[in-house]
């Protein structure tokens, strides 16, 4: 599986497209007024050596005249606004004049030929740009076009802001509003022009030469996200960076330069020094940074505060959506009215479709709706790079090139632009799932306090950055890798990753606990924790797409579940990893594919509760202790108040997936309890929705799923044709259970597949041992009589009376004359409490 974009499920905002021919008038906004070099700019007219050359000697001459006569019209009383951290830029040392006003700046980016034409007076004088704060000023030599902005974002109003466009191929960014005398500039002429197509942080070359280079670092960090689907903060993409997806094998640029068929998916290439629309992009952001940075505001000193790295990251992921079409923004105003009039579907997901509370919905005229708003960037997307492969004959597409872009690009830009403002962004480049969609977004890093966050920023939805662990987020974008475990760092030192596939344990290395026909178990160290892993593996041989698609959902599913789930009786996640591997073929055959999806958990050292019984049945027990019986009950009891509560169903209770530890106690003194398998866990309403509640990949529940033993009878009937059942399900399960733990069987021990089917159909309950049914049937008084084959005290005897009623109850045919997972808890809390009363 690719990170193909494909419909999305919500985009949060207008689709706005804008798209006009070289040297054409551009849309463009921002958050703040600014003049910035536009990636769709001068370079297709006025490219040509004559033009430039001429240019570039008039823009000189203008810009050493201007200052002068500013310098000597002003004197040292209008001083200059100075950042606080300067760009880097190589050679150059930080300019500073020795009049009290200290100034900083960058240095126009020229090329060798382009020093050469220039006048010695031009060469004489330090070649700086103002970027000004409220305009051009006309007499800078600039040139500056009139732009009208329509439908991109903006926070807190929509307007039409003016931009300069400069000439793609020699503009560059100002670092500040600077000005120079006469008298400096000798000192000043000694700093090296920076080549605009040059990295910022590798100025050993000024005159970049357009032949690639060997991969060397670029190649790391490409086969890197194309392996784990991440990069970290440490992780500088670097120019040659390129994103080849994760469906095919990873090889050298030059491999899929070759590749015939221009139908595959792009491999996008980030490129600064030969993609000169990529370069505009970077200048033109680092301009806008800039400008953030002055607009932030002057103390009474004169010195700029910092600015906050997450302003910054929303300042550029608006930036990148505007560039690559914007974004739809009918889906926060959808969410926003769901919200305020009480209509908005929480449980266990935010609605994010049309459906909301309603318990019915028009679905074909949903999916039409959601179709609309989904597939317009997506589809001119694809357009626009078929296009774009055609023309160039080849795969690779300069990401430069790309006029609508989707997630996959978007997330790759906005991390490239981070590395490169000065000081960089702590960007994390994240390739995963939204809703069960393939999708790639950001993380940015912010201290608070004496810790690190993690904030999502989706340049696909830029006006909603949240935190990672918010609720909603937090099960909705879901990384091929991510640890659950909480990260602290040390106030000086950067923080580590928790998405990093290094924290995970090697599998290789794991001892494998138990096997079963979809998944293994494997014991395993995460951190200092012990961990058990359930690991499904997929050998992708002549599979089809859906078959690839459901497996990863198959993970997704579990993982969502136990994301939405916190409660002591729920088995913990520490995390997850869904790789995908190529592996070499001995016999000359093709590379195969194979997907290997782990989910990381707290061990529970007892095992399951179904191991115990077999275990105490081998001893001559008839049944569990009355008091680890109740303890198992009420604890189990208190899990489905946690699912239930928010509409899930688990539709596979049973001993098997009952954990238990005897030696681990809790605070009040009983054993460790945990609900564990969460696949087959679905919504209640998962059938109403076409957003996340759908719940990809997990059967819905109108269908036959489960272990028949343990089935209700709705379940079962589901089995031919739909039948819709709800949360009490999960209540005649847990009757099944209580039979286990009453008579140390399964139910229905002894009968045939057939019959069982049949009995289950007709809502026949599983039986009770002659013991236990007789004692059921008898009135709380007549206990001690009819209880004397048990040889047990009246108490426990009164205690497997009250399990018995308990039996009988969940499992009544009609589902409405069930108790619901609340009126169990409630009555096992009395039940536990009146045991611990009498034996005081």
């Amino acid at each position: 599986m690719d990170v193909y974009e494909g419909p999305m499920l919500e985009n949060d905002g207008n689709v706005s497209f804008s798209e006009s021919d070289a040297g054409s008038r551009h849309t463009s906004s921002s958050i703040s007024t600014v003049s910035s070099s536009n990636s769709r700019s001068l370079t297709a007219r006025k490219s040509s050596k004559q033009w430039k050359r001429h240019h570039l000697q008039q823009r000189a001459r203008q810009e050493r005249l201007n200052n002068s006569r500013k310098w000597r019209g002003e004197g040292h009383a209008q001083t200059s606004m100075k950042e606080g951290q300067r760009y880097k830029s190589g050679n150059l040392d930080a300019l500073a004049s020795e009049t009290p006003s200290e100034e900083a700046s960058d240095i126009i980016g020229l090329d060798d030929d382009d020093k050469q034409l220039l006048s010695p007076e031009a060469e004489s004088e330090n070649l700086l740009f103002s970027v000004e704060d409220d305009k051009i000023r006309s007499g800078t030599g600039l040139h500056v076009e009139n732009c009208s902005c329509a439908g991109l974002e903006s926070t807190g109003k929509e307007g039409n802001d003016e931009c300069s466009k400069h000439d793609s191929s020699s503009l560059s960014t100002a670092n500040g509003a600077t000005e120079q005398d006469e008298g400096s500039s000798s000192e000043n002429s000694k700093a090296v022009c920076k080549t605009k197509r040059h990295s910022d942080r590798d100025l050993d070359n000024p005159k970049p030469c357009k032949s690639r280079k060997s991969m060397g670092e670029n190649s790391n960090a490409s086969q890197k996200y194309s392996s784990v689907s991440f990069c970290s903060i440490e992780d500088r993409l670097p120019d040659g960076f390129y994103d080849a997806g994760r469906d095919r094998p990873f090889m050298q640029l030059t491999g899929y330069e070759q590749t015939p068929h221009l139908d595959s998916r792009e491999v996008i290439l980030v490129d600064r020094k030969s993609d000169e629309e990529l370069d505009a992009i970077a200048l033109s952001a680092q301009a806008l940074v800039l400008h953030l940075k002055q607009l932030n505001g002057l103390t009474k000193d004169g010195v700029i505060e910092p600015v906050d790295n997450l302003q910054i990251a929303l300042l550029l992921a608006l930036f990148v959506s505007d560039h690559f079409g914007g974004s739809d923004r009918s889906g926060i105003v959808e969410r926003t009215r769901k919200t305020v009039s009480g209509s908005n579907y929480r449980k266990p997901f935010v609605c994010t479709c049309s459906t909301g509370n309603s318990d019915s919905a028009n679905t074909s005229q949903k999916q039409i709706l959601d179709a609309v708003e989904d597939i317009v960037l997506s589809d001119l997307c694809e357009k626009s790079l078929r296009s774009i492969k055609s023309k160039r004959n080849s795969v690779v597409v300069p990401i430069g090139s790309v006029q609508f872009g989707v997630c996959r690009h978007r997330a790759v830009l906005l991390k490239y632009l981070c590395d490169r403002v000065e000081p960089p962004v702590p960007c994390e480049l994240v390739r995963g799932y939204l809703d069960f969609q393939p999708h790639a977004w950001n993380t940015i890093l912010v201290k608070k306090g004496d810790s690190w966050i993690r904030m999502i920023v989706d340049a696909c939805r830029p006006h909603d950055i949240r935190e990672e662990a918010d609720p909603e987020y937090f099960i909705r974008y879901i990384p091929l890798y991510r640890t659950i475990a909480p990260f602290s760092t040390e106030s000086d030192h950067s923080p580590c990753s928790g998405l990093d596939p290094g924290s995970f344990p090697s599998l290789s290395s794991c001892d494998e606990a138990g096997k079963s026909v979809s998944s293994s178990l494997f014991r395993c160290k995460f951190g200092s924790a012990d961990a058990a892993a359930k690991v499904r593996t997929l050998k992708v041989c002549g599979s089809s797409a859906d078959e690839i698609r459901n497996f990863e959902y198959s993970c997704l599913g579990e993982v969502r579940m136990l994301g939405a789930l916190r409660h002591s009786c729920i088995v913990e996640m520490y995390g997850h990893k869904i790789s995908s591997k190529w592996l070499p073929s001995a016999d000359g055959n093709p590379e195969h594919h194979l997907l290997q999806s782990a989910i990381f958990m707290e061990y529970v050292k007892g095992g399951s509760v179904k191991n115990y019984i077999e275990k105490l049945s081998e001893t001559g027990e008839k049944h569990v202790s009355v008091k680890l019986a109740l303890f198992i009950a009420q604890d189990v009891a208190a899990a489905l108040v946690e699912l239930h509560s928010k509409h899930i169903m688990h539709r596979d209770i049973k001993s098997e997936n009952i954990l238990i530890d005897l030696e681990r106690k809790k605070a009040d003194g009983k054993p460790v309890v945990k609900l564990c398998d969460f696949d087959r866990a679905v919504p209640l309403r998962s059938f109403l929705h076409t957003c996340c509640i759908a719940h990809r990949g997990i059967p819905a529940p109108d269908v036959c799923v489960g272990t028949p033993r343990w089935m209700a009878p709705e379940v079962l009937r589901a089995m031919h044709k739909p039948n819709l059942y709800g949360l009490e399900v999960d209540i005649w399960s847990y009757g099944c259970l209580l039979l286990e733990l009453l008579t140390l069987q399964v139910p229905y021990m002894g009968l045939s597949e057939l019959e069982i089917h049949d009995l289950i159909q007709m809502g026949k309950r599983p039986r009770l041992t002659d013991e236990l049914e007789a004692l059921g049937s008898c009135h709380e008084h007549e206990v001690a009589q009819s209880g004397s084959g048990f040889e047990k005290p009246e108490a426990e005897l009164e205690t497997l009376s009250f399990l018995v009623d308990v039996f009988r109850r969940c499992t009544e045919e009609n589902p409405t004359e069930r108790p619901t997972a609340g009126d169990l808890y409630e009555m096992f809390v009395a039940r536990t409490s009146s045991s611990i009363s009498s034996r005081s």
